[in-house]
């Protein structure tokens, strides 16, 4: 099971992120706290929002199937780019000769173009017999993109072709509401092709100046006899954020600053401290949308109901 992180708000250097505190995503694809059967080996990427570098429209990306831990590049870009939005993903993938740890694979996903990226912690379970059954419901401008093996692509392509300008910058509003609509789609999808196995779908999508994030699964809880997954998706798929004015080092221990105008938010996976806080678990089956506005964050929880 992968883990997700997703930033918005002041600059904020990268490394304090993945590294610095001590829950960072990178101790998270070795170590993760919440998920004791499992590890995310299976590449690192992130997408990031620079309004001082060239083109900062632009995210500026990374991926790589080098295990992050020991990735120098990594370690030394992270240290020098201080983002006011960001999504970063470690990969999981399962013990078999059915997983592919290929570049094409690696979130956050954005194809040529377009002012969204998504990433995805979770699993369509028996995708192999829904996959071509959402050609349908993905542009062919958009399906032609498609070059992995992953369920998550096909997810981004379908948010994708719920937006009315697949290269422009949609309104959180929009936003939100395309990926509840993919979601609707994919349950229609999978009801009709008879698949009721638990799936989660936890994704952060980012733009540059808004996240959306939601915390969902189809069919909770329904897992075949002997299910490998069953102990790993039980308890459901964790999700959490911290929002505040600075996420910062005090006395020792990261934390975000208590403010009544928020200016910074982070979702992720798993705290990224040890010291839980300052943070909040994201209720099941809710979706978190948060845009920069003139004054800080405007944040809004509201529930999923697709």
């Amino acid at each position: 099971m992968c883990r997700v992180l997703a930033y918005l708000g002041l600059p904020l250097p990268v490394r304090h992120l993945l590294y610095d505190a001590d829950n960072g995503l990178v101790a998270q694809s070795y170590s993760p706290q919440m998920m004791n059967t499992f590890l995310n080996l299976g590449g690192f990427g992130l997408q990031a929002w620079d309004p001082d570098s060239l083109s900062p429209e632009e995210p500026f990306t990374y991926r790589s199937t080098t295990l992050p831990s020991f990735d120098r590049n990594l370690r030394s870009l992270s240290s020098k780019l201080a983002p006011t939005c960001l999504v970063a993903h470690v990969r999981g993938v399962t013990y078999g000769e059915e997983a592919v740890v290929a570049d094409t694979n690696l979130h956050p996903f954005r194809f040529p173009g377009a002012g969204v990226v998504l990433a995805h912690n979770g699993h369509l379970r028996q995708f192999a017999r829904m996959r071509y059954a959402l050609v349908e419901h993905v542009r062919p401008e958009l399906a032609e993109h498609i070059e992995g093996t992953t369920d998550s692509e096909w997810i981004y392509a379908l948010i994708l072709s719920q937006l009315d300008d697949l290269h422009g910058l949609p309104e959180t509003r929009e936003l939100a509401e395309a990926t509840a609509t993919a979601l609707r789609i994919l349950r229609k999808v999978r009801a009709a092709h008879g698949i009721d196995t638990s799936s989660p779908v936890n994704l952060c999508i980012g733009t540059g100046a808004a996240v959306v994030a939601t915390r969902f699964s189809f069919d909770y809880g329904w897992y075949p006899p002997g299910d490998d997954f069953l102990e790993v998706d039980l308890p459901f798929v964790s999700l959490w954020y911290a929002i505040g004015g600075e996420y910062a080092e005090r006395d020792g221990t990261w934390q975000m600053s208590a403010s009544e105008e928020p200016s910074s938010l982070i979702i992720a996976s798993e705290p990224l401290t040890n010291d839980h806080a300052s943070w909040l678990e994201v209720p099941e089956y809710s979706m978190l949308t948060a845009e920069l506005g003139p004054t800080g964050i405007v944040f809004e929880m509201r529930d999923l109901d697709v």
